[in-house]
């Protein structure tokens, strides 16, 4: 079968064999899986002995459509077993340390099954993934109907926060860098970030773009770090000394509230679908992989989320 990795040569599409199910083994036979900006970071360490891709859908054997929640975890450790299992102590990752998506196919846990609701398509169904990372972080933030929630960045993850809190009932201001970001945001219903907020969701992962958190965030309130942070953070000590800022880390998607929040993610999606199209820009096939990934790593023309459909 077709699979995508990051080989001496760069991003290629190559020929392995079908992953035959042992114990345990769910095949999912894939319609979508997008491409991360964690990927286009992954690239760039050369080869890699697996297949990439975590944000995942399509279809069981029998057919019936699911996303993929790409990451198999213990159960039985003391994080597991709190619900906390975005934290346990031997998760695997697919598209990072296991064969992930960007295939014909992939092996997966039932556990990591999504339903998807009515509404939600196979082919917008991987986006299920990112946006569960954007409800992990109001989550932590605690984020409550009437709240002003900023969000800065423009990419998947700013974006899909931008959902999250306008479902949630929050007023949502918005920082990006490029105009194909400001009107995906304004679509969503955010307006400028002007004032100062309850929340900000730093989405970008800069040392600038968590300066300008700590700028926007009204005394005693809290920045959610949804962003990733692939060089050094530099903190602005002073605003969080003067304003009593609270810091939370955020890191994927567990449990919120007795809700799987993948699932959770599915339903945001599904109700407001809008989102889909504000967030995919660009669709290839699999053969495409190559350009595709050129197309994702230039934010500046006009990608937030492209997606690869086998």
């Amino acid at each position: 079968m077709r699979a995508v990795r990051s080989t001496e040569a760069g991003v290629a599409v190559v020929d392995v064999g079908a992953p035959e199910p042992g114990e345990g083994d769910v095949r999912v036979r894939v319609g979508a899986s997008g491409i991360c900006g964690s990927d286009l970071h992954l690239i760039g360490w050369g080869a890699l002995p697996v297949t990439l891709g975590h944000e995942v859908a399509g279809w069981l054997d029998d057919g019936t459509p699911v996303a993929v929640e790409p990451v198999r975890r213990c159960g039985t450790c003391e994080r597991c077993r709190s619900g906390d299992t975005h934290l346990c102590r031997s998760a695997v990752t697919l598209g990072v340390t296991a064969d992930g998506g960007m295939a014909d196919e992939v092996l997966v846990g039932p556990e990591c099954l999504v339903p998807l609701p009515d509404g939600l398509a196979v082919g917008d169904a991987g986006l299920v993934e990112p946006v569960a990372c954007a409800v992990h972080a109001l989550a932590r933030a605690r984020v409550e109907a009437g709240m002003r929630v900023a969000v800065i960045g423009g990419g998947t993850l700013g974006v899909a926060a931008v959902a999250a809190a306008r479902d949630a009932g929050c007023e949502v201001g918005a920082v990006t860098r490029h105009p194909h970001q400001a009107a995906a945001v304004e679509a969503l219903g955010a307006g400028p970030a002007e004032g100062r907020f309850d929340v900000v969701v730093e989405a970008a992962g800069t040392s600038s773009a968590f300066a300008e958190a700590t700028r926007l965030a009204r005394t005693r309130g809290t920045v959610a770090v949804l962003g990733t942070y692939w060089d050094e953070l530099t903190v602005p000590a002073m605003p969080l000394s003067l304003k009593e800022l609270d810091v939370v880390g955020c890191l994927a998607y567990g449990h919120h509230g007795g809700e799987r929040e993948v699932e959770a993610a599915a339903g945001l999606l599904a109700r407001r679908p809008e989102l889909a199209g504000a967030l995919v820009t660009h669709r290839f096939g699999l053969d495409d992989a190559p350009e595709a990934f050129r197309v994702a790593g230039d934010r500046a023309a006009g990608a937030i989320k492209v997606v690869l459909e086998p």
